[in-house]
């Protein structure tokens, strides 16, 4: 009877074991967004932000999802310069269609834009937010889940 408890014992742990796995461990994903932190809309766009990250929201992989908007270059003078080199960010939110002033590269990232009016409570403007091509894999896949968020009417 004494042989039979650690024999027990050994069966129980080995069923146990493979139910002790750990999770598996997502690293987030980061979503930087070019904004004016400064506009009309900044503050509501702050709230939009907080109500996203209050959702959990992930990938499909499980992937957590976490959005920060760029604050070291001004948001006029990035818009007037080399933007797609100085800037490394996946999406972009415009004041309006106007701020693209001559940059072509924008001008044509304007084509794919989502209208975010119904977000940032500024319809009948039109609040352009669009993910810059440069983006890819994962984090272009955030940024998507991050506009469908931002184009959906609160």
């Amino acid at each position: 009877m004494s042989h039979r408890w650690p024999i027990a014992a050994v069966v129980s742990l080995l069923l146990v074991a493979p139910a002790c796995k750990k999770p598996t461990v997502h690293q987030p994903i980061a979503v930087h967004i070019f904004r004016d932190l400064y506009s009309p809309y900044a503050h509501e766009l702050d709230h939009r932000i907080l109500d996203f990250q209050s959702t959990n929201p992930r990938l499909p992989s499980g992937a957590p999802i976490v959005v920060q908007s760029i604050n070291e270059v001004d948001y006029k003078t990035a818009l007037k310069g080399n933007f797609n080199k100085d800037i490394r960010v996946e999406a972009v939110i415009l004041n309006g269609t106007s701020d693209i002033g001559e940059n072509p590269d924008l001008a044509a990232d304007l084509a794919h834009s989502v209208n975010i009016c119904g977000a940032v409570k500024a319809c009948p403007a039109i609040v352009p937010a669009f993910i810059l091509p440069t983006a890819t894999g994962d984090q272009a896949a955030a940024a998507q889940i991050f506009l469908n968020y931002l184009a959906q009417a609160k």
